[in-house]
């Protein structure tokens, strides 16, 4: 009986050594760039943060600034929030942590990134059409563009986008290894890549590109052709707006398309992984400056969140200053 139970204890605990041994995780390399790389990505954060939470302040507090270009605006301020409160575990996986040996922890990584970075290129599209019918059909926009129809996009890119960055969660598209870095070209299929990733970017960066390219030359004819003054004051209102909306738009591109370009690179060419995985480090820094950007580009190109800033900040130095 001793026997028995002996070799039980003996069978148990070369299982246990077995499957120990079996699991192996990734070791990340110490670099002395790291630390910078880890700084400037958490002060993006921060701004990204504080500012995002301004605009929906804004928008809460101020009924003028409750427009339909704005349910677009406040949808990409919390996608840019969402950026912002991740960059914080985003970056834990630059060090060495045995917590972080996890096939879902590094999953959910990525899930963050993707869920927000698709709900912002959506929503761009959503821009780009309400900045479209507000110049060439002005005199039917509030017909067009009502509160509801922006609310249900904006409701139908967040889930559609929920699902679409969650699959590798429930194993579609997921090839995570632990003996492999934490990275998007690790742990996601080239057909998942392409098709959840890369085609949404594409898919903005087209219909964007097209539809802002027809809005500017209509705006400049008309701006040209109409002389009444009141009506001028209108047009130049859209087209400020406008501006301000491709200004987002080229900033969301500039920070995201070079990522885009790297791990492009890391499926067509296996030969240079290490080095395109050092470069993404200083790209993904490019990123998460856009999330804290936008804001910047609201208060300096829009007057209406400009004077909302102001008021926000006079509001919260009078409260600080009471006894």
């Amino acid at each position: 009986m001793l026997n028995i139970i002996s070799e039980n204890i003996s069978t148990g605990s070369d299982i246990r050594t077995r499957n120990e041994t079996s699991i192996k995780c990734y070791h990340a390399m110490y670099d002395i760039t790291i630390p910078i790389i880890v700084t400037i990505d958490l002060l993006f954060a921060v701004f990204a943060v504080f500012g995002n939470v301004f605009v929906l302040l804004a928008v809460y507090r101020f009924h003028r600034l409750r427009t339909v270009n704005n349910i677009f605006v406040v949808s990409l301020a919390v996608a840019d929030l969402l950026v912002g409160l991740n960059v914080p575990f985003y970056v834990l996986f630059y060090f060495d942590l045995p917590q972080l040996c996890s096939k879902y922890t590094c999953l959910l990584r990525y899930w963050f990134a993707l869920y927000a970075t698709g709900c912002s290129m959506l929503c761009l599209i959503g821009v780009a059409v309400d900045r479209y019918v507000a110049i060439l059909h002005p005199l039917s926009y509030h017909r067009i563009m009502k509160p509801r129809y922006a609310t249900s996009y904006i409701i139908s890119v967040w889930l559609y986008m929920g699902v679409i960055s969650t699959l590798p969660l429930i194993g579609i598209g997921e090839t995570f290894d632990s003996t492999k870095e934490c990275d998007l070209y690790y742990i996601t299929s080239s057909t998942y890549a392409v098709t959840g990733v890369a085609s949404h970017v594409l898919l903005t960066l087209v219909l964007t590109t097209v539809l802002y390219c027809i809005i500017f030359r209509v705006a400049w004819k008309q701006t040209r052709a109409v002389a009444a003054l009141e009506v001028n004051s209108r047009l130049n209102k859209e087209a400020r707006t406008t501006w301000t909306m491709a200004l987002v738009l080229g900033v969301c591109l500039l920070g995201f398309l070079p990522y885009l370009i790297v791990i492009s690179l890391r499926y067509l060419d296996v030969t240079y992984q290490d080095n395109l995985g050092i470069a993404k480090r200083y790209i993904v820094c490019l990123y998460f400056g856009k999330s804290a950007a936008n804001p910047v580009i609201y208060g300096w190109k829009n007057k209406d969140f400009r004077e909302a800033f102001k008021k926000l900040l006079c509001a919260e130095e009078t409260t600080m200053s009471l006894p």
